[in-house]
């Protein structure tokens, strides 16, 4: 019996790997938490900071609460924005959700609708 008491003694220390082996999943969790919520999250964050801090006047947006708006008024934490004609509002920049840039059209100019007939090649 004393022998099957000593060999288990002598196992415990080796399955657990002393305190490394119990921190490790705990430090695996945390790395896994970090990549997966915190990192994207502050990667977000400075994006929108980015974003707010390059407001300028006459740009159009769309407000968290899904209001779009053109930008009258820039100021140090809030902008004064125009909703409809004559309708202002003052917001904080932290409300604006989105800048609204217009799509590019890239389609090329001889396709387009209102180019031209007479300038296509092989009309005579």
């Amino acid at each position: 019996m004393q022998g099957l008491y000593h060999f288990a003694a002598e196992a415990d220390p080796a399955a657990g790997g002393g305190i490394f082996g119990m921190l490790f999943p705990f430090l695996l969790m945390l790395l896994v938490f970090w990549l997966l919520f915190w990192r994207p999250a502050q990667k977000r964050r400075q994006q929108e900071a980015q974003m707010q801090n390059a407001l300028v006047p006459g740009v159009e947006v769309m407000t968290k609460a899904g209001i779009y708006a053109t930008v009258i008024e820039v100021q140090d934490t809030d902008i004064v924005l125009e909703i409809s004609p004559g309708t202002r509002i003052r917001m904080l920049k932290a409300g604006v959700g989105d800048v609204l840039t217009p799509q590019a059209d890239d389609t090329p100019v001889e396709d387009r609708p209102d180019f031209g007939d007479d300038d296509k090649p092989g009309k005579d």
